[in-house]
C-alpha cells in the first residue's frame, strides 16, 4: 500500500493509545444481515468487517462530532461552554467538535463551545494546540523522518480519543483471545449506511461490558463508537459518533495554524526524542502500558505542577478550585493511595506520586502498583 493510500486507522497513528485500550480477539464468523427497520445491506461476517477496517482505503475526510461521556461524575471546572481541552471537560457531558483528516500528516479538531474554541493541528512535524477561553498556545515538534504511527507515547488526555476514529484505532490496536466478536442490527449514522461490530471482553478485570463500532457499509469508516459499562447498562458510559461527515479532501488551508495575536506560546521540542521546555528542562518521564488488551493500565508521573495547573474554577463553581474538587472525590485507601473510581475508568494515585489509571477494576490499579 503506498503512503496515499494509508488507512485512517493509520492516518490518525500520531494520536496515542488510551489509557484504557482495549482490544479486539478471535472472530466469530456469524454472518449478520439486515432485519426490518435496518439498512438492507449485503451480509457480512465479524471477521470480513475487521478486515475491511484495516484495509480501508479512505485518507481524509472532515464532519462534526459529538461525544458523550456518563461515568457518574458531577460536573465538574472547565465547563463544556469554554471549550476547554483539560480533562474535566471531556469526562462530564457532552461535547461538539469539528474533525477534519488529510492523511497521516494533517489532522484538525476544533472543539467548540458556547463562547469559545478549542483547537489542536498536526501538519507534518508540528502539532500545535490553543485555547481561546486562556489565549494558550502549545506547540509540539515532532521528528521530521518520524514514521507514520511510530513513536508514539500514550496520552490518556489526547482530545483524539474523544473521535471515533481515535477511539476505534485504539480498539483495533491488537488482537488477543480476549475478546468476544459478533455483530448487531445494521444502522444508520451522520447519513450512512453502517453495519455494528460488537466487541465483548471475557476478562472480569475490565469494566466494560461490549463495545458497538458502527462502520460505514461502503466506506468502512468507524462512524461511531459505544462504550457500555459492565452490567449490561441501557446506555453507554462513553459513545463518540459522527453526526454530520464529508468524504471530499479538506482544504490544504485547514491545516494552517497562525499564532493569534496576544497570545502565549510554549514549544516542546520532540524532533531529538526528548520534550525541552522552555526553561531548558526535559518534560516529566512518558506514561507506560502495562499489561495488555482489556485490562492494560497507563503509568505514569504528573509533572509538579499538574493539579496546579488545573487553576480556580469559575462562574457557578466560583470558589472552589478543580484540585479541591477533586480531592472530595478520591476515596483514601487503607495504605494511603488514592482512588478516582467511575463507571468505565478508575484512577489509583499512589501515596509516593505515581498515577495509574485504565478501564479496569480498582483491584488491577493495586496490583499494578504493587509490582512496579
Amino acid at each position: 500500500m503506498t503512503r496515499t493510500r494509508r488507512s485512517l486507522r493509520r492516518g490518525i497513528a500520531w494520536t496515542a493509545p488510551l489509557a484504557t485500550a482495549a482490544v479486539i480477539g478471535v472472530a466469530v464468523a456469524v454472518p449478520m444481515a439486515a432485519s426490518a427497520g435496518t439498512p438492507g445491506l449485503a451480509g457480512t461476517t465479524p471477521e470480513a468487517l475487521l478486515a475491511a477496517l484495516r484495509t480501508t482505503d479512505v485518507t481524509h475526510l472532515s464532519g462534526q462530532v459529538e461525544e458523550t461521556a456518563r461515568l457518574g461524575l458531577p460536573s465538574l471546572p472547565g465547563q463544556d461552554d469554554t471549550a476547554s481541552l483539560n480533562w474535566q471537560t471531556l469526562v462530564t457531558g457532552t461535547h461538539t467538535g469539528n474533525l477534519a483528516v488529510d492523511g497521516p500528516q494533517r489532522q484538525r479538531l476544533a472543539l467548540l463551545g458556547t463562547l469559545a474554541e478549542s483547537d489542536v493541528v498536526h501538519n507534518g512535524s508540528d502539532v500545535w494546540t490553543y485555547a481561546s477561553s486562556t489565549r494558550e498556545v502549545t506547540h509540539v515538534v515532532l521528528p521530521a523522518d518520524r514514521p507514520d504511527g511510530a513513536g508514539t507515547t500514550p496520552d490518556p488526555g489526547d482530545p483524539m480519543n474523544a473521535t471515533p476514529l481515535g477511539a476505534a484505532q485504539h480498539l483495533l490496536a491488537a488482537i488477543t483471545p480476549t475478546t468476544g466478536v459478533s455483530m448487531a442490527e445494521n444502522t444508520r449514522v451522520a447519513g450512512q449506511d453502517a453495519y455494528a461490530l460488537v466487541l465483548t471482553p471475557e476478562d472480569a478485570g475490565s469494566t466494560i461490558g461490549r463495545v458497538v463500532i458502527a462502520v460505514d457499509a461502503t466506506r468502512h469508516v468507524p462512524l461511531r463508537v459505544q462504550v457500555f459499562g459492565a452490567g449490561a447498562p441501557a446506555d453507554p458510559v462513553f459513545e463518540t459518533g459522527f453526526t454530520s461527515i464529508s468524504y471530499d479532501r479538506p482544504s490544504a488551508a485547514t491545516f494552517d495554524f497562525s499564532v493569534p495575536a496576544g497570545a502565549t506560546v510554549t514549544t516542546r521540542d520532540r524532533s531529538t526524542g526528548a520534550a525541552k521546555q522552555p526553561n531548558g528542562h526535559t518534560g516529566t518521564p512518558a506514561p507506560t502500558v502495562l499489561g495488555s488488551g482489556w485490562t492494560s493500565v497507563v503509568e505514569f508521573t504528573p509533572g509538579p505542577g499538574a493539579l496546579a495547573a488545573l487553576g480556580p474554577a469559575t462562574g457557578a463553581q466560583s470558589g472552589r478550585s478543580s484540585t479541591e474538587l477533586l480531592d472530595r472525590l478520591l476515596t483514601v485507601q487503607p495504605n494511603g493511595d488514592r482512588l478516582l473510581a467511575t463507571a468505565l475508568v478508575n484512577v489509583l494515585l499512589t501515596s509516593d506520586g505515581r498515577v495509574f489509571a485504565g478501564a479496569v477494576q480498582p483491584s488491577v490499579l493495586q496490583q499494578a502498583s504493587a509490582t512496579r
